[in-house]
Parts: C-alpha cells; sequence; structure tokens
C-alpha cells in the first residue's frame, strides 16, 4: 500500500551507511533533506520510502557523474578553481604594464 511521506521522516541508520558507502561523493544530508522537502511540498507516495530514498541517492550519484563528464564545463571543478586562483594570485602579485592604475589586465596565459 502507497502512503504519503509523514512529517519527520528518517531513513535507517542502515540506509544511510550503504548510501554512504555505495555513493562517497554525494552529500548524503544535503540530499536527504532535499528529498523530504520535495515529498512533503508534492504530497508523492510511495510503498516503500527506504527503497525511494536509496533510488534519490543513486539518481544524485548518476546525475554527478553524467554532468562531471559529459558537459565538459569544469568551472566548478577543484582544479579549475584553483588554476583560477593562481591566475588571480599571479595577477595580483605582479605590476602590469598594462595598468591604467587601478585596474589590471589579466594575460591569457
Amino acid at each position: 500500500m502507497k502512503t504519503k511521506m509523514k512529517e519527520g521522516w528518517m531513513p535507517s541508520k542502515e540506509t544511510i551507511t550503504n548510501m554512504m558507502s555505495s555513493c562517497p561523493e554525494v552529500n548524503i544530508q544535503y540530499e536527504k533533506d532535499k528529498f523530504v522537502d520535495y515529498y512533503l511540498a508534492n504530497g508523492g507516495v510511495s510503498a516503500n520510502w527506504e527503497a525511494t530514498f536509496r533510488n534519490w541517492i543513486r539518481r544524485a550519484d548518476e546525475y554527478r557523474v553524467r554532468n562531471d563528464k559529459s558537459t565538459g564545463h569544469s568551472a566548478t571543478s577543484t582544479d579549475s578553481v584553483q588554476k583560477r586562483r593562481r591566475r588571480i594570485l599571479s595577477v595580483a602579485k605582479r605590476t602590469d604594464t598594462e595598468s591604467d592604475g587601478n585596474n589590471k589586465r589579466l594575460s591569457k596565459d
């Protein structure tokens, strides 16, 4: 029998542990909060909330993997962020001959 999610629903500790192990890159707490809010707000029903939650976490992991590889967009990847930080720091430290006295121009290196 399908039921609506009840206020205060929590996945079991076993489910959380298993999902942390099988999907280590997923922020389980954040996804749990999104999951509960989504189903409480939309009045969804499920025959098994634990299974529905496990599938939510797996989809979050699949989405993360797909977006990391398929879009080619690495603007938020750790490596990309570190490269931008190094570039900004190098500009901030050097005297720039293209400066108008107030603004430094980034070179294209």
